[in-house]
C-alpha cells in the first residue's frame, strides 16, 4: 500500500516540478500549459470516484454472500446437520477474501481523501499544502495516548512499525486459529466427533472474525500514518527541489491582463537592445549609498498581486497570483486587492493567516549615466504588503505616490534597488508586436526595460522620514 502512495506522490512532485512558477520576492513568472501529459495531472477526484465504485460493487457481492451465509446458519440452528458446517466455513472463507479486497479499497479511499485534503489542484499540477499537514509532534502525542508505548523516544516511523508489527502478530494468531479450525473440520467430516468439537468450531469462526477486525484496524492506522508521512516527505522535497532550481512550489495564475507571447532572446538583443542597468544598489539595505536616478517620465501599466499562505509574504508559502489594470486611486487605496485575494483563495483560514504582496508597475524613460546619460526605456516599481490588519512598506522601500494612478509623471528622481537581468523576452500583451525585455507575471508582457532589469524605489529614513518603511500605509 505504501508503494502506490509513494509512487503517486513522487509523480506529483517530480513530474510537476518542471511546470512551476517563479515566485521570489521580486518576480513571479508563469505560463499555463496547453496539455497535461504527466502524473502531475492526476485527477484525485476521478481516482476517488473509481475507488468508491469498486467499493460499492464489492459491498454488494459481500451482502449477497452474507445472505447466503445467514441461510446456512439458520439451517444449522434448525437441523444441527454437521455437513452444513463445512459449507459455512467455505462461504466464510469466500466472504473473507472479498472483505480483504474491500478493506484494501477502503484504505485506498482513506489515503486518497487525505491526499485530497492536503493538496490543491492547479493549472500546473498538484501542489502539496505542506504547512497544513499536522505536525509530527502532534501526531506522536495523539498516538502515544492511543498506544501508551513503554518508551517515550518515539516518532512517526516508530508508530508505523508498531501497527505493522501488531497486524503481523495478529495475523500469525489468525493462522494458528485457522489451522485448528481445519483440523476440527476433518474430525467432524470423518464422523468421529463430539459436541465439544462442534462448539469449538463455532467459537473459532467467531475468533477468526475478531482477529481480522483487529488486523483491519491496525492496517487502517498504519495506512493513515504512512500517507501523512509520505505527504510530509513529498511536500518537503517539493520545497527543496524548488529552492535548488530557483523556483517555488506550484501556484495558481488567475491572469487579469493581456496575454503576452515569448520571443527568442536574440530578437530582443537585435531589435530592442541590451543596455547597462540603471545605477542603484543590489540590496535595499544599502539604500543610503544609492544615487538618485532621473526619470524623464513614467506612467502606470499594471498591478501584480502575489498571494501567500503566511501572515507576511514568504516565498516558501507562495500560493498564487493575479494581475489587474486597476491602480489604487490614492496612496492608501489597497483594501480592494486584499478583498480580491480573500475571494480567490478557497481556504477558510486565509483571511486570518494569509498575506499579499502588491507591485505597482510603471513604464518610463530614465537617464542612464552608465550609457553616457542617454535616455533608455526603464520600468519603475513600488511595492506594498498586506494582511488582515492592513498594508505596509518594508524597511527601505518608499511609500506609494500620492496619486498612484495618475496618467503621467515627469522629471522625478529616485533611489533604486535594481534586480538585474531578470526580465524575459516577449511581445504583445502591453508592449506591442516588437519583442522587448519585459515582466511576464500572470502570462502578460508589460513594464519593459532595456537593461532587462526591475527597478524598485528605495529610500532612507534620514532623507524621507515617515515616507520610508518600515511603516504602515493603511490599517483597517
Amino acid at each position: 500500500m505504501r508503494k502506490w502512495i509513494t509512487m503517486l506522490l513522487l509523480g506529483i512532485l517530480f513530474l510537476s516540478s518542471f511546470q512551476t512558477v517563479k515566485a521570489e520576492a521580486t518576480q513571479t513568472t508563469n505560463q499555463v500549459p496547453t496539455t497535461c501529459q504527466s502524473c502531475s495531472c492526476v485527477d484525485v477526484e476521478a481516482l476517488l470516484s473509481q475507488v468508491l465504485v469498486n467499493i460499492s460493487t464489492l459491498s454488494f457481492e459481500i451482502e449477497q454472500k452474507n445472505a447466503e451465509l445467514q441461510k446456512l446458519y439458520m439451517g444449522w440452528n434448525t437441523t444441527k446437520n454437521v455437513s452444513i458446517l463445512s459449507e459455512i466455513v467455505r462461504i466464510e472463507d469466500e466472504v473473507r477474501v472479498l472483505t480483504n479486497k474491500l478493506k484494501f479499497l477502503e484504505r485506498q479511499k482513506l489515503s486518497i481523501e487525505l491526499i485530497k485534503k492536503y493538496t490543491i489542484k492547479t493549472p500546473y499540477g498538484i501542489k502539496i499544502l505542506y504547512y497544513k499537514l499536522p505536525s509530527e509532534s502532534a501526531l506522536v502525542q495523539e498516538y502515544m495516548e492511543k498506544v501508551h508505548p513503554v518508551r517515550t523516544d518515539v516518532d512517526l516511523t516508530w508508530f508505523i512499525a508498531y501497527y505493522r508489527q501488531a497486524a503481523e502478530l495478529t495475523f500469525t494468531e489468525y493462522v494458528q486459529t485457522d489451522m485448528r479450525l481445519r483440523e476440527l473440520l476433518k474430525i467432524v467430516n470423518s464422523g468421529n466427533y463430539t459436541q465439544e468439537h462442534v462448539r469449538e468450531i463455532l467459537d473459532l469462526l467467531e475468533q477468526r472474525r475478531m482477529l481480522w477486525n483487529e488486523i483491519y484496524s491496525y492496517a487502517e492506522e498504519k495506512e493513515k500514518l504512512e500517507t501523512i508521512q509520505a505527504l510530509k516527505e513529498a511536500g518537503w522535497k517539493q520545497t527543496l527541489v524548488a529552492s535548488a532550481i530557483g523556483i517555488e512550489p506550484l501556484a495558481i495564475n488567475f491572469g487579469g491582463i493581456a496575454e503576452g507571447e515569448s520571443c527568442f532572446s536574440i530578437f530582443c538583443n537585435w531589435n530592442y537592445g541590451y543596455k547597462d542597468p540603471l545605477p542603484g544598489v543590489d540590496d535595499p539595505k544599502y539604500a543610503d549609498s544609492a544615487p538618485l536616478v532621473h526619470y524623464s517620465s513614467f506612467y502606470p501599466v499594471a498591478v501584480w498581486v502575489g498571494i501567500y499562505e503566511s501572515t507576511t509574504p514568504n516565498k516558501d508559502y507562495f500560493w498564487g497570483q493575479y494581475c489587474t489594470y486597476d491602480f489604487p486611486q490614492t496612496n492608501t487605496d489597497f483594501r480592494k486587492y486584499w478583498d480580491r485575494a480573500v475571494d480567490l483563495h478557497p481556504g477558510t483560514q486565509f483571511q486570518d493567516f494569509g498575506s499579499i504582496q502588491i507591485k505597482l508597475f510603471y513604464d518610463g524613460w530614465a537617464y542612464n549615466p552608465n550609457e553616457g546619460n542617454q535616455l533608455q526605456e526603464s520600468n519603475i516599481i513600488w511595492q506594498v504588503e498586506c494582511n488582515k490588519s492592513g498594508c505596509w512598506v518594508v524597511t527601505n522601500y518608499l511609500k506609494p505616490l500620492p496619486d498612484p494612478d495618475a496618467a503621467y509623471y515627469a522629471d522625478k528622481y529616485y533611489k533604486l534597488y535594481v534586480n538585474k537581468y531578470w526580465l524575459e523576452c516577449c511581445k504583445y500583451g502591453d508592449v506591442g508586436s516588437s519583442c522587448k525585455w519585459a515582466n511576464t507575471h500572470c502570462g502578460g508582457c508589460f513594464a519593459p526595460d532595456q537593461a532587462r532589469s526591475q527597478n524598485f524605489v528605495v529610500c532612507t529614513r534620514d532623507t524621507y522620514g515617515s515616507l520610508c518603511g518600515w511603516d504602515w500605509v493603511v490599517k483597517w
